[in-house]
């Protein structure tokens, strides 16, 4: 799997919130931040990847994954309206940005809502933190 550029982010250079583009309640996709933004030394990279959701969101993280120029999560599910995500990055040189990101989420009817999906991190990515893949190559969630 391959980030959407349509769900990719280039954060900006000061702390504020920014906005992914809305999904369904039964959406399962990946969205991203661009990396280049947090590494300002030469040879700096993003080395961790912490991501938060309230609990009354109704978001589930299905994964979070770092790749070489983005870092990347897949979210199902969602409660209606406005929720955030905050993604803490932390850098090879100890810098820490903390990013809010919201996402709307919309009503459908889908009968698929409750149902876990197949969606898989981006090819050559490291899941953050590491996570236990089972043997049919699905990651372990809680």
């Amino acid at each position: 799997m391959t980030p959407c550029s349509s769900r990719s982010l280039y954060p900006a250079q000061t702390a504020t919130i920014q906005n992914w583009p809305a999904k369904n309640v039964g959406d399962a996709l990946d969205y991203s931040l661009y990396l280049a933004p947090f590494c300002c030394d030469q040879g700096e990279s993003v080395i961790r990847l912490t991501v938060d959701v309230q609990d009354g969101t109704g978001l589930t993280v299905l994964w979070s994954a770092l790749g070489p120029d983005r870092a990347t999560i897949g979210l199902q599910g969602g409660n209606v309206g406005q929720q955030a995500i905050t993604m803490t990055l932390e850098t090879s040189t100890g810098r820490r940005y903390v990013r809010i990101v919201q996402i709307t989420v919309l009503p459908d009817s889908g009968s698929v809502d409750g149902v876990q999906a197949s969606l898989s991190p981006p090819d050559g990515s490291e899941t953050q933190p590491a996570a236990l893949m089972l043997d049919d190559g699905r990651l372990l969630t809680l």
